[in-house]
């Protein structure tokens, strides 16, 4: 039985991965590869894509919050705790 593993492409940070129920690997979007495959081809980058990595996860994270109006906390707690 094949299970399909969702490749949600949030972040738009493509790497080639092959998810439970795939026969090849595929293009994935960073945030759907296996923990594994992310240590992976973490460990192969320099330090100036790691940080372009870091700037894109964070624009997704942003565009994310924003169209669903999602907030981690209240915002009374973390300006307190800054």
């Amino acid at each position: 039985m094949k299970i399909d593993t969702p490749r949600r492409n949030l972040s738009g940070v493509f790497i080639f991965d092959t998810l439970p129920g795939d026969e090849r690997r595929k293009p994935t979007c960073f945030e759907d590869c296996t923990e594994e495959k992310q240590q992976e081809w973490l460990d192969s980058l320099t330090p100036e894509a790691l940080k372009s990595l870091a700037i894109q996860l964070g624009k997704s994270l942003r565009t994310i919050g924003d169209q669903f109006d999602i907030m981690c906390g209240e915002e009374e707690k973390l300006t307190e705790e800054l």
